[in-house]
């Protein structure tokens, strides 16, 4: 067996420290990619379900739902004026089809007394088990006997 020089020694020496710097960053790529894919998907879960527990059976303000799709927003909402009034979308596309179908949409029922109402000036809460859609009610006090 032949032996080897102190060149060739030192070159193969740099060539495992090479080979171990792209293994670690292979493994560190991997790892964070997938810290971010799993945040994306389980982390919304995590906020969404946390929000229903934080409003179950509370009122929830105007601000923290989208008024075109009737459901609590994990995300910040988006202010659409219309006709003076300031109605909240989840997103873009939402506020969209709100300004298109506003003479429907600008209204909600009452789940108690099942009348027509203003979604800017009714009692928004988030009832049991609604998973994320909210209702809404013409005053606190119909939401008390609906509950």
């Amino acid at each position: 067996m032949k032996k080897l020089t102190e060149a060739q020694r030192r070159k193969i020496k740099k060539d495992r420290v090479v080979d171990l710097i792209f293994l670690l960053s292979g493994i560190m790529f991997f790892a964070f990619t997938g810290w971010i894919a799993f945040n994306n998907y389980y982390g919304y879960e995590i906020r969404k379900n946390s929000l229903l527990a934080k409003f179950e059976n509370k009122e929830v303000k105007g601000q923290q739902i989208c008024m075109y799709r009737n459901k609590l927003n994990v995300g910040p909402s988006i202010p659409v004026v219309i006709d003076g009034e300031t109605y909240y979308v989840c997103c873009q596309g939402c506020g969209d089809k709100l300004k298109q179908n506003y003479q429907d949409s600008q209204y909600g029922e009452d789940k108690f007394s099942h009348h027509r109402i203003k979604k800017t000036k009714a009692f928004i809460a988030l009832t049991k088990k609604s998973q994320g859609k909210v209702s809404y009610f013409e005053s606190e006090e119909n939401f008390n006997h609906f509950k």
